[in-house]
């Protein structure tokens, strides 16, 4: 099940990761790096207004929708997002003042939190709710409404606010488009004591949500305020691109595996816990390493291909950097966290936040001083593994989480043959385009991938047995 389920959540994540590179392409050629830096700035404020209105709301509905059918939490999330959207007009004040922007701007970027929130509202329920096909068909749709809705505003010279203002259209359409999916009765009516354990729950995990987010924000609002908006735009469309190729498989894992993970403790199965948790650390570095390292070692050629000529420099020297920031950051949000949702512990999280964003805060300043952008991206490297390290000191107070390094070490062989693969074949190689490219990527996925069934990576060989073994049998029972 856990691999049925993340094939589906990782068809979402590549057509999310398509159509935002898709979005790379066109974007930092039709933009100047300032109005993309208007749109980064919007979007990294909009993810700081989302956190503080609706994690709590996320977090609460999926603990709890995740239990089984027999719980149903549809309508109270839905009546608790609606008491949130009805801070709009504040966090529009906030934010304005704050932040120093116009009040349009600030409007759109609020604009842009509530479509996130009732959209990713919608997406927890239905993963919660096992509605995996159904999640796919809202990620893939948001991802063409967006691309669709910001070209226009593009081509027709609508600049950052154009983009920001699009972008959170996509989310409130997409959330239509899935509503009877997502919000289909008959639903339990509105139980006002599961709203007060929400609140009760959640507001830890708002304050971490905050942290969390505005900690995810720091580097881009850091480079915005010391370097300006080219520079934030600049880094912004590096930093995108990373974490598309990054969090997308991983987030796809984690979107499998806690649901999974809550219901077998629900069912008091403790054994059945430490094997999801298991077979989901392993499917989680076996995803996250061949990104990270593919990412590492051909960033020049991926920047070449996909940035804009003014976005690629910097690019080439942030991307290898920020690879790192990205794996640490996903081995503490998708497996890390999972141990304070099993335990119900969010004020773990915050503390594991708090760390993490100190750590940022204390050093991204001085980086950035003295080594410009890069340092900005190093001082997110050092934070994220930090935080992770603190992070598996915290799970002691809250679930106990397995250790695979038996796994973990296969997972590694696996990586290392990719990585040599690379460098050999690099180094017989010439030029940047996109044949190079793409000779490189195939070739590193494929190697990996082979790597991987001679190791039996995450039961890699045993499933690829079952699959052919499965069409086998289609094939001769039709041809009977």
């Amino acid at each position: 099940m856990l691999l049925r389920h993340t094939a589906h959540y990782l068809i979402a994540g590549l057509a999310s990761a398509i159509f935002g590179l898709l979005s790379a392409v066109v974007f930092t050629r039709m933009l100047t790096p300032s109005d993309y830096g208007i749109y980064i700035i919007g979007v990294s404020i909009a993810g700081v207004v989302s956190a503080v209105l609706f994690t709590w709301l996320r977090y609460s509905a999926m603990r709890f929708q995740s239990e089984g059918d027999a719980v149903d939490v549809r309508a109270t999330a839905l009546v608790a997002y609606a008491i949130s959207a009805c801070a709009a007009p504040v966090a529009i004040a906030l934010v304005s003042l704050v932040w120093r922007l116009p009040v349009e701007r600030a409007a759109l970027a609020v604009l842009f939190a509530l479509g996130l929130g009732i959209f990713e509202l919608g997406q927890e329920l239905l993963k919660a709710r096992m509605r995996t096909l159904s999640y796919v068909v809202a990620s893939v749709f948001r991802s063409v409404c967006a691309f669709t809705l910001c070209l226009t505003a593009a081509h027709w010279g609508g600049g950052g606010l154009g983009q920001l203002g699009m972008a959170a259209l996509a989310y409130f359409v997409t959330a239509g488009f899935i509503a009877n999916q997502v919000w289909k009765g008959p639903m339990a009516p509105v139980d006002l004591s599961r709203l007060k354990t929400f609140v009760r729950l959640g507001a830890p995990i708002t304050l971490a949500g905050f942290i969390f987010a505005f900690h995810a924000s720091l580097d881009r609002l850091f480079v915005a305020g010391l370097m300006g908006e080219s520079a934030a735009g600049l880094y912004g469309a590096s930093a995108d691109l990373v974490r598309q190729i990054v969090l997308i498989p991983a987030g796809s894992v984690a979107a499998a595996t806690i649901p999974l993970a809550v219901r077998a403790l629900a069912n008091a199965s403790q054994d059945a816990v430490r094997v999801e948790l298991e077979n989901g650390a392993e499917l989680l570095l076996a995803v996250l390493l061949p990104c990270v390292l593919g990412l590492a070692l051909t960033s020049p050629y991926l920047a070449e291909l996909v940035l804009g000529p003014a976005f690629r420099p910097t690019a080439i020297s942030i991307m290898p950097i920020l690879a790192f920031a990205w794996l640490f950051q996903s081995i503490s949000q998708s497996y890390v966290h999972t141990s304070f949702h099993l335990a119900k512990r969010p004020e773990l999280t915050v503390a594991h936040a708090l760390a993490t964003l100190v750590i940022n805060a204390a050093t991204i300043g001085p980086m950035i001083s003295y080594f410009g952008l890069p340092g900005a991206a190093a001082s997110l490297v050092l934070a994220e593994g930090v935080g992770v390290l603190f992070g598996f000191v915290l799970t002691r107070r809250a679930h106990a989480l397995p250790l695979i390094p038996m796994r973990a070490a296969k997972i590694a062989v696996a990586g290392a043959f990719m990585a040599l693969v690379l460098h050999r074949l690099e180094g017989g190689l010439t030029g940047q385009g996109p044949i190079v490219f793409a000779t490189l990527a195939v070739s590193g996925a494929a190697s990996y991938a082979l790597a991987c069934l001679a190791l039996d990576v995450a039961g890699s060989r045993g499933y690829l047995e079952r699959v052919v073994s499965a069409r086998l049998s289609t094939g001769l029972a039709r041809s009977l």
